[in-house]
């Protein structure tokens, strides 16, 4: 029985690498990013999405022309982004925008338009989703509106189901750039297998947090209408 096709955006490294792996055994697995992991059984293309506006609908045009129908899209790009809003220049504040929220918005409206229905999506967020925190003011910003796009995509008939997943930190190369102290993180390989248990189920729309200290999974809402 030919495998069903999944696109990971964010997928080269960190969590969506780890969970590229795992899908692998049931998935055709996609995955986009800024350099290729090179594991086996993973099909990359490189894609920057923090690209003008113009510029990133082309991408993704032609990375959808390049690959078959999604049956799964699992949407888990991000980079870490420090400093008080005032510190922050535009084109950071650009960047963050087109990676947490533009870019996964532009790609499902073309899925959509491409295949009419998408049998299912996990958006990564984070805890900052609901945290807010004065040196992260975009970051916090495109993890809520991330979390509510898939809470609203949740309702459109055309989606099969939604999870939206969001994890405390992880010790992942999502920190490299700022020098973070990751001891004590979650370790990203036993999230991702909290996340593809999560997503096997009946639902329409299911939130979880992973959380830790100690870590654990909290489901905060399950939807199956």
């Amino acid at each position: 029985m030919d495998k069903m096709n999944a696109l990971i955006v964010g997928g080269t490294s960190g969590l969506g690498l780890e969970l590229g792996l795992l899908f692998a055994e049931e998935y055709r697995v996609f995955i986009t990013g800024r350099h290729d992991p090179g594991k086996g059984g993973l099909s990359c293309t490189i894609l920057d999405l923090s690209a003008e506006r113009r510029e990133l609908g082309s991408k993704l045009d032609a990375l959808l022309a390049s690959i078959p129908s999604i049956d799964l899209l699992v949407y888990a790009a991000g980079f870490s982004q420090q400093g008080l809003l005032e510190s922050v220049d535009d084109a950071e504040i650009a960047a963050m925008t087109s990676v947490g929220l533009v870019a996964p918005s532009m790609l499902i409206q073309r899925i959509l338009r491409k295949q009419n229905e998408l049998p299912a999506l996990i958006a990564v967020t984070s805890t900052s989703q609901w945290t807010p925190r004065p040196h992260e003011p975009i970051y916090t910003a495109v993890k809520a509106g991330l979390g509510m796009l898939g809470n609203s995509l949740s309702l459109d008939p055309k989606l099969g189901k939604v999870l939206v997943a969001a994890p405390a930190g992880m010790a992942t190369p999502f920190w490299r750039k700022g020098g973070r102290d990751v001891t004590g993180m979650l370790d990203a390989p036993w999230v991702a297998r909290q996340i593809i248990g999560q997503f096997h189920g009946d639902y329409r729309y299911r939130f979880v947090r992973i959380l830790r200290d100690p870590r654990r999974v909290e489901v905060g809402e399950t939807r199956r209408e």
